[in-house]
């Protein structure tokens, strides 16, 4: 008899763990955080090396069909002033866009801006980027399209001087 009651408070302890555990992984783990690293890192197509967006506009055609126009006014791409991010796109239905500008080859901090839907496919973001004594700064700035099974996006690339 005592062996049988010995065997159930070991049950019990272990069912007690297990409810634990469970409890425990709710509320300190990051579900999203794990869901966004089984859809893997986001497959950017970036723009080409000619395209100059301190002279033009420049154009990338993503994996799903989705082309993404970008021009940055104004054109001299000044720093610590106002920039505005004006994007066209033949996909007049994009929601949740941000675009995100980060330096590439000195840590400037990342910028999120959202992107606003002006409708007829026409989208816009306006934000501020840093000044650096160092000059010469290479930007990325990433427009990400999440799916359900993959993140993909276009990468527009641009410099910067003091």
């Amino acid at each position: 008899m005592g062996y049988k009651k010995q065997s159930n408070i070991k049950s019990i302890i272990l069912q007690v763990s297990i409810v634990l555990l469970i409890v425990v992984g709710y509320f300190t783990l990051d579900f999203n955080k794990i869901y966004q690293s089984l859809k893997g890192e986001v497959t950017y197509i970036t723009q080409s090396k000619q395209c100059d967006l301190h002279k033009t506009s420049c154009t990338i055609k993503i994996q799903d069909g989705t082309e993404f126009t970008l021009n940055i006014e104004p054109k001299t791409i000044p720093l610590m002033e106002p920039l505005k991010f004006i994007i066209k796109s033949n996909n007049e239905n994009l929601e949740n866009l941000t675009l995100n500008i980060y330096a590439t080859n000195m840590f400037m901090g990342e910028f999120n801006l959202p992107i606003k839907n002006l409708g007829n496919g026409n989208y816009e973001a306006i934000g501020t980027l840093p000044t650096c004594p160092v000059g010469d700064m290479e930007w990325n700035a990433d427009i990400k399209i999440e799916k359900a099974t993959e993140n993909i996006g276009a990468r527009f690339q641009f410099k910067t001087d003091i």
